[in-house]
């Protein structure tokens, strides 16, 4: 019983870790299409203005400003004003250690998460 409790104990604390991990900022900015059109021309053509971000998209300049706006309070990318213009990068060293850490927190559900083991065979 003892046991029991320690494994679902166990059990609950990864759980809750992965929720947290899944459930933030960073992850929910990567989860819009016009972001990541964003992100993939900062990283083809490096630092741009906004002008530059928005030419060819469908959306307009305001509506591209805030999606820069969300990823950079994600982290993902940063900004720097430059006389009357501000610049966007990617934050690329901040993008790598988010990553790595969301991949050593979700690491644990090789072993929770298997789909239908042994629990579940007709």
């Amino acid at each position: 019983m003892i046991t029991k409790k320690i494994q679902n104990t166990e059990l609950n604390s990864i759980s809750n870790t992965i929720i947290e991990v899944l459930d933030t900022a960073f992850l929910k900015a990567l989860t819009d299409p016009t972001r990541i059109l964003i992100i993939k021309k900062l990283v083809s053509f490096g630092v741009c203005d906004v002008t530059t971000i928005a030419k060819n998209l469908s959306q307009d300049r305001s509506v591209v400003s805030r999606h820069l706006l969300n990823l950079e309070k994600a982290g993902i990318t940063i900004s720097k004003k430059i006389g009357r213009q501000v610049f966007h990068d990617i934050n690329g060293p901040y993008v790598v250690d988010r990553l790595e850490l969301i991949l050593s927190a979700l690491s644990p559900m090789r072993q929770l998460c298997i789909p239908f083991t042994e629990n579940y065979k007709d």
